[in-house]
């Protein structure tokens, strides 16, 4: 018996349901008839890839390699398929990335760009790590950012569009001396101590500290934290302040300000390649992602399109 794609989604499925019994409902065949057919996949590789309990089933040593390598040949083809159908008038799936909550709500309205297209999704950190996997072609589409104001230049496979360029504002907890202000300087704020998000690739947290030198100062800065909840937290706590974007969840205890002067801005940036499905839609996706920021109150200017960075 040769293994084929089915015998290894078979594996797959096991060992992700632990149970023969689901696995068998799952695939819309017998117990018995699953078990034979896990016995012949055995007989092939040379070994057990399961040990079987009362508890369901695990991997055995055997099957833990078998798991990995069937898990990457999934992958590709699927990868693979993709590539093809992209080729076409429509994709058969949409592979969509982003940092933040953009992706995730514009990814609720890709259909009225592309019906009956199923969406995946998958959010990062970095908006660099989103570009690089547009780039490689992992992803059809991405929603990103950057601080740097960089020229977005017209070669290379990838296409941007600009959604949205917003100030950088500051978390205070509610009775920080200059929370009741409607604008705090930065250079006001030079004693303060500061929670900051990590690097991103795109210029943060650089740009910020840029911004504190020609303010006159250097931030004192005991905590980098990923999570904007755990920032929150800190804020509240009346431990730090924080630069945050606009629609930064404040919560009770914390209130948000602009900065005078805005000495740091973001981008938010709609990122395909030129040469990939989503290339004749792009302009509806950057008008429904801009559509999406305007609903959080961030300022939408026009839509030049661009090529590669």
């Amino acid at each position: 018996m040769d293994l084929e794609l089915r015998h290894l989604r078979t594996i797959c499925l096991l060992a992700d349901t632990g149970s023969v019994t689901k696995a068998a409902a799952a695939l819309s065949t017998s117990q018995p008839a699953l078990t034979t057919q896990l016995q012949r996949i055995e007989r092939e590789v040379g070994g057990a890839l399961f040990h079987r309990g009362r508890s369901g089933v695990r991997p055995t040593e055997l099957g833990e390699f078998v798991l990995v390598r069937a898990r990457t040949v999934l992958l590709s083809m699927e990868d693979l398929l993709h590539d093809v159908s992209a080729r076409g008038a429509s994709p058969t799936t949409l592979r969509m990335g982003g940092v933040g909550p953009l992706a995730l709500e514009l990814s609720a309205r890709i259909p009225e760009v592309f019906p009956n297209v199923p969406v995946h999704v998958r959010t990062e950190y970095s908006p660099k790590l989103v570009t690089d996997l547009v780039r490689a072609g992992r992803l059809d589409v991405g929603t990103t950012i950057d601080y740097a104001a960089r020229d977005l230049s017209t070669d290379g496979p990838l296409a941007w569009a600009m959604l949205s360029v917003e100030p950088v504002h500051v978390a205070l907890w509610e009775d920080h001396p200059l929370a009741g202000r409607d604008a705090v300087d930065l250079g006001g704020l030079a004693d303060c101590t500061w929670a900051l998000t990590p690097p991103d690739g795109t210029g943060w947290p650089e740009c910020f500290y840029l911004a504190c030198q020609r303010a006159g100062f250097t931030p004192h800065v005991p905590y980098r934290l990923y999570e904007r909840s755990e920032i929150r937290d800190m804020v509240a706590a009346r431990r730090a302040i924080a630069p945050c974007q606009p629609d930064f969840d404040t919560g009770e205890g914390v209130v948000v300000r602009p900065l005078k002067g805005d000495p740091v801005q973001l981008r938010h940036l709609l990122v395909w390649r030129r040469d990939g499905v989503v290339n004749r839609a792009a302009d509806d996706i950057a008008r429904i992602a801009r559509e999406v920021l305007l609903r959080h109150r961030l300022p939408a200017p026009g839509s030049d399109r661009t090529g590669d960075a």
